[in-house]
């Protein structure tokens, strides 16, 4: 139902429609709060991130083309967050350990690329993997809170993160090997 209600809200922001940005804010401010908060452990720090999303959603509300609001917002808070600390250890002289500096504008690039990429990987998982995964990974979800929504023990979540993280793991081994093999023909 959610997701409906989003694809409504976000044709309206298309169109300009103030009620449906202020909506959309009312929907996932406290979210995206949340998820910068714990990653930067600081208030005005993750309050000043989530207002720039908000205001780069607004500004490029005409020319966006979004999935999922959820997995987009979500993104966009996590690069923010990024170049957050890109920007901070600039400021103070020293380089980021782990970002080399010519990589830090691809921070910036459309994450909805890496959106699709990890939506097509989650559609070939089985059902709870897939929600454990989305809420939990991507939108930074508690595991306890999403396990609760599933009926599962915590125990049980976590087992289907874990599953799903060496399923990643391997797909991303074979197409480095299958990348080396390219390459070295």
């Amino acid at each position: 139902m959610s997701e409906i209600n989003d694809i409504a809200l976000l044709d309206l922001l298309k169109d300009g429609d103030e009620t449906a940005f202020t909506e959309i804010y009312n929907q996932y401010w406290e979210r995206l709060y949340f998820m910068a908060h714990k990653r930067l452990q600081s208030a005005q720090d993750a309050e000043e991130i989530v207002q720039q999303v908000f205001l780069t959603l607004w500004h490029k509300r005409a020319s966006l083309s979004i999935q999922s609001l959820p997995f987009y917002l979500s993104a966009m808070v996590r690069y923010a967050v990024y170049r957050h600390f890109a920007n901070e250890q600039r400021a103070s002289g020293r380089m980021l350990q782990a970002v080399v500096p010519e990589m830090a504008p691809a921070f910036d690039i459309d994450n909805r690329q890496l959106i699709d990429i990890l939506n097509k990987f989650a559609d070939g998982l089985p059902a709870k993997h897939r929600i454990v995964f989305l809420q939990h990974k991507l939108l930074d979800r508690p595991l306890d809170e999403v396990a609760s929504e599933l009926g599962v023990s915590l125990r049980t979540a976590e087992g289907y993160v874990t599953h799903v993280m060496q399923l990643m793991r391997k797909r991303r081994e074979s197409l480095a090997m299958a990348l080396l093999i390219f390459l070295l023909k």
